[in-house]
């Protein structure tokens, strides 16, 4: 393996005592509290007749349902029900009749695009979160086939893009953005029919076959940049020289890219925006059929494990575990191709400050610490799985002292089909393709309107 591997932290899966958060606790102690009322009132009688009360709250406890435990269900199931019951879980689109503006399915107000003369781009404003937003499409010269000595020169000038993040206060997160559509030949076919065919024989048209033939296996791959900042003005509209000031922090993340071997082909402005969330709605759409004007479908509609925009079905998926021992740079490669359907990959990193990372990290330890001491006191065996987490917290406290800054990363995956049974195919093949990653997916359930908006739109959002 080469010197630029690397190795990421477990998820960290702690609790308030003995890994039990504090809701499954207060269960636990509901139930004990009901038994022993039932035997001090009723005796055995009064324990028996009360079993169904106390044993759901000891099965609520305890149990966990897809990984999650019951009173982390809570939560989803309640904004769930709280959605199907107002009616958001569907929505008509109106015609955006208001220039600079665009308003997305499940998104509370209005985003302002203000243009940026010094990107040539657009700033994408959100007032009520009071970040600013702006897109960069990037190309790379390439990496699976460069030697050892060049990956390792790209990988370590990236973690210099990521530190240069770090240092900046204003950064609130980074998202990169890969769009993976099959039959990345379907142009070139096209053309060759249209300006070389003469005829249905001969080299041409057997050239022709070929060309047909790679439609099922080629991929085109499309790389957005997305960087969000905080606003300076807050939740007021922005002035000329507080956007320009922000533009020069975008240029210059645009400058460490390039720095990086990424080339910045530009900075997406209003149009080339409208294009990109309408193709992230309806991905099937070719650009010559795409209205600047209505870049939002006309209709969506969000079921429990899938999203419906227009014609086109779409499920989204939590990268819940990345790989747990030492890869390579180019582990994410089978994630990045696929035959069926359309492939978002969205990796979202967000500096955290290092303080706030200590604090983090130091209270992590002492929860660790109090859970062994009563782990030792009831004669339990401490699971090898927490001496790892705990390796992983001295290991970034180390970091964080040598001065490095601490990222929180975010791999979300958003398949898209125009029928659910094509999306059933994709997504089992994205999901082989995530366990060839060494990767483990988890599909959103029960947000997948949220999920789809952070996952396959180039704005930098959190979907938290």
């Amino acid at each position: 393996m080469s010197s630029g591997a690397a190795q990421f932290g477990r998820l960290e899966r702690r609790g308030a005592l003995l890994g039990l958060s504090g809701w499954q606790l207060g269960l636990i102690g509901g139930a004990v509290f009901v038994a022993v009322a039932a035997v001090r009132g009723a005796g055995g009688a009064g324990l028996a007749w009360a079993a169904p009360l106390w044993l759901l709250l000891l099965a609520a406890g305890f149990l966990s349902v897809g990984g999650r435990s019951v009173p982390a269900w809570a939560p989803v199931m309640t904004a769930w029900l709280r959605a199907r019951a107002s009616g958001r879980t569907r929505a008509a689109s109106r015609p955006q009749t208001r220039p600079g503006v665009l308003k997305l399915p499940g998104l509370a107000g209005a985003l302002e695009l203000v243009p940026s003369d010094r990107l040539s781009g657009v700033l994408v404003v959100d007032r009520r979160a009071a970040t600013v937003v702006a897109v960069a499409r990037v190309r790379a010269s390439g990496f699976l086939l460069d030697d050892d000595a060049s990956q390792e020169h790209k990988v370590a000038a990236w973690g210099r893009v990521l530190g240069g993040l770090c240092q900046q206060a204003a950064v609130l997160r980074i998202q990169v953005l890969t769009t993976i559509t099959a039959g990345g030949a379907a142009p070139a076919r096209r053309w060759w029919r249209e300006h070389c065919m003469t005829d249905d024989a001969g080299p041409a048209a057997v050239l022709a076959d070929l060309l047909d033939e790679g439609i099922a296996r080629a991929t085109r791959r499309e790389h957005l940049v997305a960087i969000a900042v905080r606003s300076p003005q807050g939740h007021r509209r922005l002035t000329a020289a507080v956007a320009d000031a922000i533009a020069g922090v975008f240029a210059g993340v645009g400058d460490s890219l390039g720095a990086a071997e990424l080339t910045v082909d530009g900075w997406l402005d209003e149009q080339d925006l409208a294009r990109s969330v309408r193709r992230a709605y309806d991905p099937h759409t070719s650009f010559d059929d795409i209205d600047v004007h209505a870049p939002t479908p006309v209709g969506v509609a969000e079921r429990w494990d899938r999203w419906q925009t227009g014609t086109t079905w779409h499920a989204t998926y939590w990268v819940a575990e990345w790989p747990r021992t030492a890869i390579d740079p180019t582990f994410l490669q089978p994630l990045t191709t696929g035959n069926t359907g359309v492939r978002v990959v969205s990796l979202t990193a967000e500096p955290v400050p290092a303080r706030e990372a200590l604090r983090q990290i130091r209270r992590a330890r002492a929860e660790y610490k109090a859970d062994a001491a009563q782990r030792q006191r009831i004669g339990q065996v401490e699971d090898r799985s927490v001496q790892a987490e705990v390796e992983d917290l001295d290991r970034r406290e180390a970091e964080l002292v040598a001065g490095h800054g601490d990222l929180r990363f975010t791999g979300l995956v958003s398949v898209s089909a125009p029928e659910p049974e094509a999306l059933t195919n994709a997504c089992r093949e994205v999901e082989a393709d995530a366990a060839r990653a060494m990767c483990d997916l988890v599909r959103l359930v029960g947000q997948q309107g949220a999920a789809h908006l952070a996952a396959a739109l180039p704005l930098a959002r959190s979907i938290r």
